[in-house]
């Protein structure tokens, strides 16, 4: 694991012998598609990184319904916090330790705190944007900023076309609190309008700007 941290942004930059130093507090863990990530129970507060695959952090509410707050790709970050349950999009690979053995790191690097700062400050407003998409948008609002949001476009940007992404009507339902079977008439709509289309399996963009219009 010699290289391992370097590969996540929070870690990225830093002392090479702090990073050596490092990773020898930290193990590795791979989940199969699906598959509830768990922890070793003398792990305290896991805090886990992607490391290949994508990850869901949902909540399930009593009647079954699913609240999706995140969909992790690789480098990201997040921590076994609450009462949220995260999931195997696709068989993936994880890199975590316990809370217990990630403060000291902390008081050792204040760079490492400035960062971590920064990222809880980015997962606080991505989380409140899917509230708020919940609470006020319409579905097709809602599908329109899932996807946005998941290209990592800004507006007005020169964006390449087509981009391709990698979710499946599943998990586009899950992000944007809906159906599949919604999703799909949402995007076949769409793609009679000639905004998206599904190639090869994924989701095609063909028009970003006819797409921000959605919103």
């Amino acid at each position: 694991m010699s290289s391992t941290l370097e590969q996540f942004p929070l870690f990225n930059g830093l002392s090479p012998k702090l990073l050596s130093r490092w990773e020898r507090y930290f193990k590795e863990r791979s989940f199969t598609k699906r598959q509830i990530l768990n922890f070793p129970s003398d792990c305290t507060e896991p805090i886990y990184f992607i490391r290949t695959g994508r990850v869901k952090v949902s909540y399930l509410s009593e009647d079954g319904k699913e609240f999706t707050v995140a969909c992790l790709s690789p480098g990201e970050v997040y921590s076994v916090h609450s009462l949220a349950s995260a999931i195997a999009l696709e068989n993936s690979v994880v890199v975590y330790l316990g809370m217990d053995k990630f403060r000291p790191l902390l008081s050792e690097c204040p760079e490492l705190s400035l960062r971590l700062i920064r990222l809880l400050g980015n997962i606080l407003k991505e989380t409140n944007d899917v509230i708020l998409d919940l609470a006020f948008r319409d579905v097709s609002e809602r599908l329109a900023h899932v996807i946005l949001r998941e290209g990592q476009h800004g507006i007005n940007q020169q964006l390449p076309l087509p981009n391709f992404l990698n979710f499946t009507h599943e998990q586009f339902a899950a992000l944007s609190g809906t159906t599949r079977q919604t999703v799909n008439e949402i995007l076949k709509r769409w793609e009679r309008q000639g905004i998206v289309a599904m190639k090869r399996g994924k989701l095609a963009v063909l028009n970003w700007e006819m797409l921000t219009d959605k919103l």
